[in-house]
C-alpha cells in the first residue's frame, strides 16, 4: 500500500469535483457529448501539469486501467449480438478485407515512420474498427504505457472531430447517395458516436446503414484482440513462462455481456443504461489517462504519431469514396 498523500485536500477536491462534472455532462444532453472523451482526456492533461501531484497521479494510474476495462465490459450490453450478425453476414468479405488491409496498412506506415509498434498498432487498430473503444481494448492487451494510450487516443479523437463536420460537406459535394454516405461514414470514421453525428446530419437512411455497419465492425474488437493478445504473448515468451502475460480477460466479460441481452432480450432496456454506465466510466478513465500524462510525454512520443494516423485515415477514406464510385461497395 502506498503512503503518498495528496499535496493538498484542494487538490483532491477539484479531483473529485472534475470528475463529477464529467460525469454529470456524459448523463446530460450535452451538445457537445460526441467530444467528451477527447475534453476528459485533455482536461487530465491540463490538470496533471497545474497540480503536478504524484499522489493522485499514483492512485489515477492505479485505477485507469481497471476502470478502462470495466467500461469496456459494460458496453457490451449494449450489443444485440443476433440482430448485428444478421445485418453483417452480407458484407462480412469486404469487412474482413477493410480491416485486414487497414490494420497491415496502418502498420506499415508506422513502420517507416518509424513510429513505436505498440503506439503504431494502437493507431491502426482505433483506424480499423471503432476509434477510442477499439484502442481502450488494446492498449491493456500490449501493455502501451499511458503516454502511448493518451496520444493515440488524442489523434483519433482529434480526426473524428474533423470527419464530424468535413463528411457531410464531402458527401454533398461528390453527390453521395444516403446508402453511399452511411458507408463512407462508416468505414473511414472512427468512433460510433461521431459516425451517428455525421449521418445525422445527412439522413435518415445514412444514419440507418452507418450506424448498422459501424456497429458491426465494432464486433471485430472480441477477434482482434485475441489475435494481437496471442502474437504479443509470442513476441514477449519469456513473461509468458513467468505467467505475467497480459491476458484480456474484460474480452470475455465484455462476450458474456453481449451474450445476456441477445440470449434474454428482456435485459436490454437494462442493457441500454449498463451501456451508458460504461459510456461515463470510459470518460472517467480517459481523465485518469490524461492525468498520468505530461506534456513532455506527449513530445517524447512524437509529431510522426500523427503524421501516421492523419495519413492513414486520409488514405483509407480516398479508398471508401473510390470503391463506393467504382460501385464495388454497395
Amino acid at each position: 500500500m502506498s503512503n503518498l498523500k495528496p499535496k493538498s485536500k484542494l487538490n483532491t477536491l477539484l479531483f473529485v469535483f472534475i470528475i463529477l462534472i464529467l460525469l454529470g455532462l456524459n448523463f446530460s444532453n450535452f451538445s457537445f457529448k460526441h467530444f467528451l472523451p477527447g475534453i476528459a482526456l485533455l482536461v487530465g492533461i491540463i490538470l496533471t501539469a497545474i497540480q503536478n501531484d504524484d499522489a493522485i497521479a499514483h492512485y489515477s494510474k492505479l485505477w485507469s486501467s481497471k476502470v478502462l476495462s470495466y467500461a469496456i465490459i459494460f458496453l457490451g450490453f449494449g450489443f444485440n449480438l443476433s440482430n448485428i450478425l444478421k445485418a453483417g453476414m452480407a458484407g462480412i468479405g469486404y469487412t474482413v478485407i477493410s480491416i485486414g488491409g487497414t490494420l497491415c496498412l496502418g502498420l506499415l506506415i508506422g513502420k517507416w515512420l518509424k513510429n513505436q509498434d505498440k503506439i503504431s498498432m494502437l493507431i491502426s487498430s482505433g483506424t480499423a474498427i471503432c476509434g477510442g473503444s477499439a484502442i481502450a481494448a488494446i492498449a491493456p492487451v500490449i501493455r502501451a504505457n499511458h503516454a502511448e494510450t493518451a496520444v493515440a487516443m488524442g489523434a483519433i479523437f482529434l480526426l473524428n472531430a474533423v470527419g464530424l463536420i468535413l463528411f457531410p460537406i464531402i458527401g454533398h459535394h461528390l453527390h453521395l447517395t444516403q446508402n453511399e454516405f452511411g458507408l463512407l461514414s462508416a468505414l473511414a470514421i472512427h468512433d460510433t458516436s461521431s459516425v451517428v453525428g455525421s449521418c445525422l446530419a445527412y439522413g435518415s437512411e445514412a444514419l440507418m446503414v452507418g450506424t448498422t455497419v459501424k456497429l458491426v465492425r465494432a464486433l471485430w474488437i472480441i477477434p482482434v484482440s485475441l489475435i494481437i493478445a496471442a502474437i504479443y504473448s509470442r513476441k514477449n515468451h519469456e513473461e509468458a513462462h513467468t505467467g505475467k502475460t497480459k491476458k484480456p480477460w474484460f474480452i470475455l466479460w465484455f462476450i458474456l455481456a453481449s451474450l445476456s441481452v441477445t440470449i434474454i432480450p428482456a435485459l436490454q432496456p437494462v442493457g441500454i443504461h449498463l451501456k451508458e454506465f460504461g459510456e461515463s466510466l470510459f470518460v472517467i478513465a480517459l481523465f485518469l489517462i490524461g492525468y498520468n500524462v505530461s506534456f513532455k510525454n506527449i513530445k517524447a512520443v512524437g509529431a510522426k504519431v500523427f503524421i501516421q494516423a492523419v495519413s492513414l485515415w486520409i488514405i483509407v477514406s480516398i479508398l471508401v469514396i473510390s470503391a463506393l464510385k467504382l460501385h464495388l461497395l454497395h
